[in-house]
């Protein structure tokens, strides 16, 4: 065998491999940088020695993400993949080729964001949303409708009688994807890598009401219909005309000057953006001249995508420092000699775990590459071993937690160590600062600086311990005058009439977020109740699943929580639920309403108030089970869903003459 055989096969095995773990398991086992080389290395290998060329070779087929849990879809037309380059020049010879080709007919093109998700095809008949398909391996996709349905912004009603299909890209925004890894970290176990593979992941979950707690977002880039227009920009303005959000894109560009002008403004502000972007896909405007041009055996030769180079920087690791969260989970933190990266000055990486730090290999001194991507904190990508330090020591996981000492463990089927001390001062600092957070209790004025005096002052060890807070012991604290003295415990003292799923979402329950809380209190007619109830009643809450409802069962367990809540009722703070304020009987009985927007008139605590006052309910997310969307200025994506649901939305007069108000 040859070198260059040899070669050829090993990176086909080694693409084959990177490969499956892409498609397969949602996993990158390296950049895209690195996969598009040794791709573009394997394919001109097998172009100059075509003696070599095998049917098997990957160059021969698009990726397939596939399983064997959906049902399989054939695509009425292959959903093929798209040619891409990291070279301006490569984009300039690209359009030389299409006049070449064209015969310096008149080119005009369309740039479009590419954004970095995962590609779907939307299949409508009557207007209704029938069919949702992964691209799969361009053939053949995954049949994922339900999980598809359960994305706000995909309509699923349309005004359009004509069978059509619309193709698109499925995403997560880097704000749902940050609070998803805070939320997997806390809970010990091993964060996803990035927004693209994690939105993968999701498509392929077996339970649709999990999907839907991941916040994933949709835009389309093409429509299949029998009018769909002379051109990929009209197409796009037909998909806008019939609600569907569409892709970020260019008005028509004539030139190559514009294309390539078009691709370095979205190089410099695509961080303006609240999702991914790995580049910009142009396309030929025409859909005549798209025929004209045709496609190869994988790719349509009219279009091309220009991908921006990862962006990344070299820095130094000063230290590994371990941070400890409210639930006691230990996350090891790169603290970095300061350097501008992606438009901010970067002082800090996430390492997520100890196993993370052994499969890097770091060290504290270590001279690192980071890189600025799919999350908001950066990431350390590998260790440049040669700009090791002689003096540098290899680092040991902590064994005690480095707030309280305690020995760390390891519990079953986490990655993360964590400090299982009730004691232990980082757990309880975290604890109160969620606790007077504004997304709980609210208590304005009590900061972080606040609470960490009154814990090394000893006033206060728990939540319960902040209602027996006096002004004296208050004005003589640091930075602390008379005035904010008096106001954080006129603040404590506002806070005891919250009404309980704002209590039992500052308890800091696992897996229990505001709006889970708003339906545990929801459920009781006191907070008592959850002493007894049991993970099976607890799982008939709507959106509850088995995990949510034993977490809430273990809280409740513990003799330590309900001492706790009990002084908290002795402090006077209200432990009522609402299960009897929603009465059976009155002008709404039955119905569910869910606010959003700012109303003129009413609080959303007074509108709530009346609706459950006249025997209806409250929720805080749109579904099918909605009976009204009450919406007021500056309403948000909740419409959007209304819409796509057929969910009635009433204004603010309509609200009063509903109730007779």
């Amino acid at each position: 065998m040859s070198d260059i055989h040899k070669k050829i096969i090993d990176l086909r095995g080694l693409i084959t491999k990177y490969d499956a773990a892409y498609y397969g398991r949602s996993e990158s086992l390296i950049s895209d940088q690195e996969y598009d080389a040794l791709y573009k290395e394997l394919l001109e290998l097998e172009r100059t020695h075509p003696q070599y060329d095998s049917p098997d070779s990957p160059t021969h087929r698009v990726g397939s993400d596939l399983t064997k849990v959906f049902p399989k879809v054939r695509h009425s037309t292959p959903m093929m993949s798209i040619d891409n380059t990291y070279s301006t020049e490569e984009v300039m010879e690209w359009v030389g080729r299409m006049e070449k080709t064209l015969e310096e007919a008149q080119i005009n093109f369309v740039g479009e964001i590419k954004v970095d998700g995962a590609a779907c095809s939307l299949i409508y008949e009557n207007g209704r949303l029938v069919r949702a398909v992964t691209r799969g391996d361009g053939v053949v996709g995954d049949e994922i409708t339900a999980n598809i349905r359960t994305i706000r912004s995909v309509p699923l009603v349309v005004d359009y009688k004509e069978p059509f299909e619309v193709r698109g890209e499925v995403y997560m925004t880097y704000e749902n994807f940050s609070a998803l890894n805070a939320a997997i970290v806390e809970s010990g176990q091993k964060p996803m890598q990035n927004p693209r593979n994690t939105t993968a992941g999701t498509l392929k979950l077996q339970d649709p009401s999990e999907v839907a707690a991941r916040n994933l977002s949709f835009s389309a880039y093409f429509m299949f219909t029998g009018e769909h227009t002379f051109g990929h920009y009209d197409n796009l303005r037909l998909l806008q005309k019939l609600g569907f959000p569409v892709v970020v894109h260019s008005d028509v560009l004539t030139s190559a000057q514009e294309v390539l002008d078009y691709c370095a403004k979205w190089e410099a502000e695509r961080h303006t953006l609240a999702f991914p972007v790995d580049g910009v896909v142009v396309k030929v405007d025409s859909f005549d001249q798209q025929e004209i041009l045709g496609s190869t055996a994988k790719s349509p030769r009219w279009v091309i995508a220009y991908k921006y180079q990862p962006e990344k920087t070299v820095t130094i690791v000063e230290n590994i420092d371990s941070n400890v969260g409210r639930t006691g989970v230990v996350t090891p933190i790169a603290r970095l000699s300061p350097v501008f990266l992606a438009g901010t000055t970067i002082k800090n990486a996430t390492l997520h775990n100890y196993d993370e730090i052994e499969r890097l290999g770091l060290r504290a001194g270590d001279s690192v590459e980071i890189e600025k991507g799919g999350e908001i904190i950066p990431k350390v990508m590998l260790v440049i071993l040669n700009k090791r330090p002689e003096s540098s020591m290899p680092f040991v996981p902590p064994v005690n937690c480095p707030s309280c000492g305690s020995s760390l463990v390891r519990l079953d089927k986490e990655v993360a160590l964590r400090c299982l001390s009730r004691a232990c001062p980082a757990q309880i600092f975290a604890t109160l600062e969620h606790f007077v957070s504004r997304s709980a209790m609210d208590v304005r004025g009590m900061g972080p600086a606040i609470i960490k005096q009154l814990l090394d002052s000893k006033l206060i060890s728990d939540a319960a311990d902040l209602y027996s807070l006096k002004w004296e012991e208050l004005s003589v604290l640091e930075r602390m005058a008379d005035k904010s003295a008096s106001n954080v415990i006129a603040a404590l003292e506002e806070s005891k009439s919250r009404p309980l799923d704002r209590l039992i979402h500052g308890l800091g329950i696992r897996m229990i977020g505001a709006s889970s809380a708003r339906d545990l209190a929801d459920s009781v007619d006191d907070i008592a109740e959850l002493y007894t109830v049991t993970a099976e009643e607890l799982e008939k809450i709507d959106g509850f699943g088995s995990a949510m409802a034993q977490s809430v069962r273990m809280f409740f367990d513990e003799e330590d929580n309900r001492k706790l809540i009990d002084r908290l009722r002795e402090a006077g703070l209200n432990l009522k639920g609402s299960k009897s304020s929603i009465k059976k009987e009155g002008k709404v009985k039955g119905l569910t309403f869910v606010l959003t927007g700012t109303l003129e008139k009413y609080t959303r605590e007074q509108a709530s108030k009346i609706i459950m006052d006249e025997g209806g309910k409250v929720t805080s997310s749109v579904s099918k089970k909605t009976d009204y969307v009450l919406a007021g200025a500056q309403a948000g994506s909740k419409l959007d869903k209304a819409a796509a649901l057929g969910v009635k939305v009433i204004s603010e007069a309509e609200f009063e003459q509903l109730f007779l108000l």
